[in-house]
Formats: C-alpha cells, structure tokens, sequence
C-alpha cells in the first residue's frame, strides 16, 4: 500500500498552491489579497508595476525585469508596498494636528492615504500646510547647499 505524504491531504488537492494551506510562504494567497487590496486601481496598479521602479529594495528593479534575475521578477516587498502607490489622496485636513497624529501609530499614519502636495510645517504652527512645489524644492536645494558634503548621504 502506498503512503500517503503528510501534506497530501483532499484539501491540498482540491486547493493548489496552498491557498488555504498553513505551510509559509503563502504567495498565491498573498498576491490573491493585493489584487484585491488594489481592486480599485486595477489599470493604475499594473502600470506602476509594468513601469515603475520598487519602492521596497535596491535591486533596481525597472518594471517587470531588474539587473539580478533573468525574466520577469516581481517580489512579494514590491506587491505590499504597491498599495501606497494607488491609495486615494490625503484630505489635507488631517494634517492641520500635529498632537492627533502623533497618537498614532506608524501604520495608522500609512493607512490615512497618502500625500498628494507638499506639506510643510513652520515653526510654532500646530499643523503642516501645503506649499508649492517650488516651495517645496527650494527648501530642499537650500538645505542641500547648506550641508557639508561629508555630513550627507542618500539611498
């Protein structure tokens, strides 16, 4: 008589992949949930991954291929992170309490949506307003000019 692996159960049989399955990774049920998560953004979603970069390594992803793994390559980080690509606009409202956003915690604060005009917040102000984009560049570009090379860096 044959035996019968611990994992080949009915289940697994009627259910590839181990959708419902406890064994990890679980990335067919995973991707099954972003898909959904993203729903709303369907055309805008595939473009970000057909196109853009990702927001979540350094592997320099370009689209669907990057410079590590010959083919198609899209990791389960990118597909997480994609939903702060297609969530809806901030209301700017939100951003007039600094004291209620600190309550909060890091995923509450990404769950708000995400910002669509630079923000700024002034000293002594109790909350950020938004600027223009000129503002906005030109405190970047002046801060930049005002560092010292060596006490700079970026990723």
């Amino acid at each position: 008589m044959p035996t019968v692996k611990s994992n080949d159960t009915l289940l697994s049989r009627l259910v590839p992949f181990g959708l419902l399955g406890q064994t990890k990774p679980q990335h067919y049920r995973e991707m099954l949930g972003i898909l959904w998560e993203n729903r709303k953004e369907l055309p805008y979603a595939w473009n970000v991954l057909n196109h853009g970069v990702c927001d979540g390594c350094s592997l320099g992803p370009y689209g669907l291929r990057d410079n590590v793994l010959d083919g198609m390559h899209l990791c389960m980080s990118r597909l997480k992170l994609l939903k702060l690509n297609t969530m809806t606009a901030l209301e700017l409202s939100v951003m007039n309490d600094v004291n209620r956003l600190r309550g909060m915690e890091p995923e509450q604060l990404r769950s708000l949506s995400r910002l669509s005009h630079p923000m700024m917040r002034r000293k002594g102000e109790r909350g950020f307003l938004r600027i223009t984009w000129d503002e906005a560049l030109d405190v970047v570009c002046k801060s930049i000019h005002n560092t010292a090379p060596h006490e700079m860096s970026f990723f």
